[in-house]
């Protein structure tokens, strides 16, 4: 018996890391912020073409049989809008 697909396409694992972050209490101006993720990932056929599935890893030990990990960088930043300090 196989696992259940567990990675989602990785514009909705990005989607969600932005939503959190704009969950911070007001007090908090986020400007700027780096994250460096592991991930799995997989490309799969999508209805228009490939799909990159991305997700966090699913166990904490390794083995050889488990997809590679690779890293995410993501680096998010906000514009300064006209008339802003």
């Amino acid at each position: 018996m196989s696992a259940p697909e567990i990675r989602r396409p990785l514009e909705d694992m990005i989607g969600e890391l932005v939503d959190g972050l704009a969950t911070l209490p007001p007090l908090m101006r986020l400007t700027d912020i780096e994250l460096t993720l592991p991930v799995e990932t997989r490309v799969l056929a999508g209805p228009s073409g490939p799909v990159v599935h991305a997700d966090m890893p699913a166990l904490r030990t390794r083995t050889d049989f488990d997809l590679p990990i690779g890293r995410l960088v993501l680096r998010l930043a906000t514009l300064p809008t006209e008339g802003a300090p």
